[in-house]
């Protein structure tokens, strides 16, 4: 009967090991799975900030052109304006900036 009682022990000895070592190779199973689902959730997460970040710049980039064509349409309708002028207005233009010129240093 000691020696059965003995053989009982070691055998629950063994079990107990290969339970422990079961459960060590299962730990780092475990561990490794949480890595890659970290490291993917990483890169989701930076794929997203991403994705944000170029929407938020192609919007604000669309305002700013909102924003722009108002001005350059009204520089463009000064520029055609001034282009459009007939020869007498020009000269007309031309004649008062020469005047102009010509009192100031008159005066001077």
């Amino acid at each position: 009967m000691a020696i059965e009682a003995i053989q009982d022990i070691r055998k629950a000895e063994e079990e107990g090991n290969e339970i422990i070592k079961n459960a060590a190779l299962k730990a780092k199973e475990i561990l490794k799975d949480a890595e890659v689902k970290a490291l993917s959730q990483y890169e989701e997460i930076l794929k997203s900030a991403k994705e944000e970040s170029s929407a938020i710049l192609k919007n604000a980039e669309e305002e700013g052109e909102k924003e722009a064509l108002p001005i350059l349409d009204k520089g463009k309708k000064q520029k055609d304006s001034i282009l459009s002028l007939s020869d007498e207005n020009l000269n007309k233009a031309v004649n008062l900036v020469i005047e102009r010129i010509v009192n100031i240093n008159g005066n001077s």
